[in-house]
């Protein structure tokens, strides 16, 4: 699918050296920044990494502190309650009868019997009671300093997701503007190479008109400005004729001649990008490709590029500065521009058309 192209005020004048060196260098710059971006982001992303697993250890940690404190809530009662059955029957089954006797018969509010009562009863729970609350006191403290330590660490964790969630607002941003500037690019590129092949064909020079020397000249002669890649540097070649579905396909694609260019278009008099008027022209042919420039070509079986045929694909790369398969056209092998005519769905405020053929950034032909 063909790159979308921002609708601008660019005129045709615009598509000159300084106008594209321009896009270029900003595009070198976001990208430059982009990749920096791109390494704070992961050493954020490690940071909260970290501070996420020392949550996690605090949590575990609460976790086992309190089954601590439970367990031990638990053993003290039952400890309790077994001191207490324990005392009662020492004292009344290893006492003599009169002393136990004694003790029963009193009023129970009489201090002696109170005092015996509370020495072998009480005594003993009291003193465990004792003990269990010193033990609940130091795990209580620990579980209290666990929470205050998890509260600092939870808020460093706001901080970091706060800070990250900003960084990734930032890629977003500069991935947009970056997007943005590599359509105006292509815009500008892609105008660029198909004026100077039309001003080519009307001045009857067909090899500067098709070859990468032409649109070299037109966007200022330094094609390693504008591409990584040159491409193609010789012309094309073919014939006016090939198999009926290439033939098909062809056709299909001139019966939407006038209809406009619309990104992810791939509406019969709708609207086309560049890859969705190949796919849908191949399949009126009865035969099924991929929907993307790029998938296209790497997936179709390619061919010369001396010995074209209609409905041979032709594939550019690197047009808006990705480094990807991002233009595709349609040869047709006769028209307005003889052996070197193609059809294409080329950006934004233009429309399918017959057009001549550019190798500016021609990588390769297939034949589906």
């Amino acid at each position: 699918m063909c790159a979308t192209v921002l609708v601008t005020s660019l005129s045709v004048a615009a598509a000159s050296p300084p106008s594209i060196a321009t896009l270029r260098a900003r595009v070198d710059r976001l990208e430059a920044t982009l990749a920096n971006q791109e390494r704070i982001n992961a050493a954020l992303s490690q940071h909260f990494d970290e501070i996420q697993g020392r949550l996690a250890v605090l949590d575990d940690r609460i976790r086992a502190t309190s089954r601590r404190l439970d367990q031990l809530r638990r053993r003290t009662a039952a400890t309790g309650r077994r001191l207490q059955s324990d005392a009662v029957d020492a004292y009344v089954f290893s006492s003599n009868g009169a002393h136990t006797m004694a003790l029963f018969t009193q009023n129970p509010s009489q201090a002696a019997a109170t005092s015996v009562y509370e020495r072998a009863i009480i005594g003993n729970v009291t003193a465990t009671e004792v003990a269990y609350q010193n033990q609940v006191s130091i795990v209580a403290a620990d579980r209290r300093n666990l929470g205050a330590q998890r509260g600092a660490v939870a808020n460093a964790t706001r901080e970091a997701e706060a800070v990250r969630v900003q960084h990734n607002l930032l890629l977003v941003k500069t991935n947009h503007e970056i997007a943005s500037m590599g359509r105006a690019l292509r815009h500008l590129v892609l105008e660029a190479a198909i004026q100077a092949a039309r001003a080519a064909a009307a001045a009857g020079n067909r090899e500067g008109a098709f070859g990468s020397s032409g649109v070299a000249g037109q966007l200022g002669g330094t094609q390693g400005t504008v591409l990584s890649l040159k491409g193609f540097s010789g012309s094309i070649a073919g014939s006016a004729s090939g198999n009926a579905a290439g033939m098909r396909a062809f056709n299909a694609a001139k019966s939407q001649i006038g209809v406009p260019y619309v990104w992810g278009g791939e509406a019969p008099g709708g609207g086309f990008d560049c890859s969705g008027l190949t796919q849908w022209s191949w399949g009126q042919a009865g035969i099924s490709i991929p929907r993307t420039a790029a998938a296209q070509y790497v997936t179709l079986p390619h061919v010369s590029l001396t010995a074209l045929q209609p409905g041979d694909l032709l594939f550019y790369f690197n047009l808006d500065g990705d480094n990807q398969v991002d233009h595709v056209v349609m040869y047709g092998g006769s028209g307005p521009y003889g052996s070197q005519t193609t059809i294409a769905a080329d950006q934004t405020g233009t429309t399918i058309q017959l057009q001549p053929a550019f190798t500016y950034g021609l990588i390769g032909a297939a034949r589906p």
